[in-house]
């Protein structure tokens, strides 16, 4: 039987409805000048330009995202006067452009990336390379493997989540604390993305350490068949010999500190600043309550600076923090997350975990000093 042989099927039976549906998905060319912008947006050969790629294309031509709106308080000669000039002035910016059918079948470019010319490798890797590149690497692997998670959506975003079976790192050397290491793929016609992804068996929460793996798009030179392929082959196929050493002194530094009401607030703002029709307010209410610092320092938090809440104790252990971040984001039966939410959140909580210095250490404790006045202080 072959190395990872049940992983392997597990990808190629849940990837295949996916693979078959990609008829509805396109990566094309396009330039400024094909643009036509009205009121109602912009088109590209009668194909609306929706979502992120508005905002992008908006950013390009130097242009606020309600530009569109001013097409009603001109006449018409004019509107084509002015929205000719700027197509102009940038006709030339060539992009790549991400097209699917939403619902009802019709077309819309969903996002755009600048066009690199000039790139020394082939750069048009398909979906089905992807996951070859992936299983091959796995029968080829000296690890064996589960498959944590795959999935995908609307947009044609593939996200695969591997976990190392060969190998289990006792992070505080007393087997109560035991992780596993894995592999994060994360892809879509223009972008790719690899990181390592952690586990703690003891609740099953799943952190994702962007600053050890390898992310481009189609605009960067990094973004290339060879690169992307190696990138894989050597996560899946050799064992790390740095990161098990890596995590362990991370969560050994996490559990030695506090965090400050600061870093407590970065991550509450992560949610209060995504909840849109309230659909966070019962989790920041149970997991984010900051009514204890108000209690204990007798003063309005809010209105004290960055500065101040950087060096003020929250009480709440590093380590345990991080724990309840990322038990937030792998337990969807639990705690409702819209999904790209989830996503970003355990890569968040990364930001923490491997964080160089939290905002309370080096810091100096109170003490009493009876320095003596000298003369020319009066």
């Amino acid at each position: 039987m072959k190395q990872n042989a049940e992983v392997i099927e597990q990808i190629q039976s849940g990837s295949a409805a996916f693979l078959e549906s990609l008829s509805d998905r396109s990566t094309s060319e396009l330039k400024i000048r094909d643009l036509e912008i009205d009121a109602k947006g912009i088109t590209h050969n009668g194909i609306p330009v929706k979502e992120n790629a508005l905002k992008k294309i908006f950013g390009m031509l130097r242009v606020k995202n309600n530009f569109s709106d001013f097409a009603t308080k001109m006449t018409e000669e004019d509107w084509r006067t002015v929205s000719g000039k700027l197509k102009t002035a940038e006709g030339d910016v060539k992009m790549y452009g991400s097209i699917i059918k939403d619902s009802q079948g019709n077309q819309q470019i969903i996002d755009v990336l600048p066009h690199k010319d000039g790139k020394k490798n082939e750069d048009d890797a398909s979906y089905h390379q992807y996951f070859d590149w992936i299983t091959t690497s796995l029968e080829e692997s000296e690890k064996e493997y589960s498959l944590k998670s795959l999935g995908f959506d609307n947009k044609g975003n593939a996200e695969l989540i591997l976990l190392n079976q060969s190998e289990s790192i006792d992070v505080f050397g007393n087997d109560t604390d035991i992780w596993k290491t894995g592999d994060r793929f994360a892809f879509n016609g223009l972008q790719f993305n690899y990181a390592p992804f952690f586990e703690r068996l003891v609740c099953t929460n799943g952190n994702t350490a962007n600053q050890f793996g390898f992310g481009a798009n189609i605009s960067k030179n990094t973004f290339n068949n060879k690169k992307i392929q190696s990138v894989i082959e050597k996560s899946i196929k050799f064992h790390s010999e740095t990161m098990p050493a890596t995590l362990e002194q991370a969560v050994n530094h996490l559990k030695s500190n506090n965090i400050s009401i600061k870093e407590f607030y970065q991550f509450r703002e992560f949610f209060s600043s995504r909840n849109v029709d309230g659909v966070y307010d019962r989790l920041l209410l149970d997991y984010f309550d900051d009514k204890p610092f108000y209690k204990g320092y007798g003063m309005d938090i809010a209105s004290k600076s960055r500065k101040w809440k950087s060096t003020a104790n929250s009480g709440i252990n590093a380590y345990d923090y991080f724990n309840g971040l990322t038990y937030i984001a792998s337990h969807p039966n639990e705690i409702k997350l819209i999904e790209n939410h989830r996503a970003e959140l355990q890569i968040h909580a990364s930001d923490l975990l491997f964080k160089k210095e939290l905002d309370l250490e080096d810091i100096a404790s109170g003490a009493k000093i009876d320095y003596p006045k000298l003369i020319i202080m009066n």
